[in-house]
């Protein structure tokens, strides 16, 4: 009787083997695919013509240790992008990050100073220019729309916070630097992109991170989490996000996190056609 029992387990574990190794099989382009159909067929995505997010924002620094909120939007079309909060705070109103006709744009939070987030994003541009910032919050995303120039790369599944997560890694058109990699996380049943991180090391060569972070940090890391998703319109969009930055070194480590919890999602507003820019109109 015990080795019939012993048999009968061995079997079964033999029989649901395949099925594992077929998930870890997908490959890149698979696993993109049924992501972009997660957020709607495409003849509905490609109706599409702008996307505007508004909700609330929130901030956290754990040191100093700072709180703050307001108001805070997401606003694209397939060239532009705008993504702003308000935080009620006298020494750090707002944060502004936009992508306008080409060019990035960052306005200062005071006279010559840029947050954790700002200088985060004014030393690596490519979120930007690349239209990772933002995921599927932003028409930009470049995954929507392929064109072979990214190399990107299959990492498998791997478990995040006990979630399995498809994982992709991404290398900008035209490579880039070894101590810089980005990684694109996507949910292993559902295929939503739930979260990217940005990380970059340094070495003692290296110049130090921005005028906001001088210690001599051997890790930085940006990352942005997707939730809560929900269906309007056919189109399927996260209403909770939130940007982290993470640094840790020898002598210290800590993070900040930027958050808009949306409320609605507006499709095909009508824009002005001088929307896209943070100059007073």
């Amino acid at each position: 009787m015990r080795l019939f029992r012993w048999s009968t387990i061995f079997v079964f574990i033999i029989l649901l083997a395949p099925f594992d190794s077929h998930a870890q099989e997908l490959t890149a382009d698979e696993i993109i695919a049924k992501h972009v159909g997660s957020v709607g067929k495409k003849e509905v995505r490609e109706q599409v013509k702008t996307l505007l997010a508004l909700g609330l924002s929130s901030f956290e620094s754990q040191s100093p240790q700072v709180r703050g909120g307001g108001k805070g939007m997401v606003v694209s079309d397939q060239g532009n992008l705008m993504w702003a909060i308000s935080l009620n705070s006298r020494d750090y109103p707002y944060e502004k990050i936009g992508y306008f006709k080409d060019k990035v744009s960052l306005p200062y939070i005071s006279a010559g100073q840029r947050s954790l987030l700002g200088t985060f994003i004014i030393e690596h541009p490519r979120l930007l220019t690349e239209g990772l910032f933002g995921g599927v919050m932003s028409l930009r995303w470049p995954l929507f729309e392929m064109k072979g120039k990214t190399r990107i790369k299959s990492l498998g599944i791997k478990k995040v916070d006990g979630r399995k997560l498809y994982v992709l890694s991404y290398q900008p058109d035209g490579g880039g630097a070894d101590e810089f990699t980005i990684k694109l996380f996507f949910d292993s049943e559902t295929f939503a992109h739930v979260r990217s991180e940005y990380h970059r090391e340094f070495s003692p060569a290296n110049p130090q991170f921005g005028q906001a972070n001088q210690l001599s940090n051997s890790e930085i890391t940006l990352t942005e989490t997707f939730a809560d998703f929900k269906t309007a319109d056919d189109i399927t969009l996260p209403y909770t996000y939130a940007v982290e930055f993470s640094s840790n070194s020898n002598t210290s480590s800590y993070k900040t996190t930027w958050g808009i919890k949306v409320s609605q999602y507006y499709i095909n507003q009508q824009l002005a056609a001088d929307f896209f820019t943070f100059d007073p109109k």
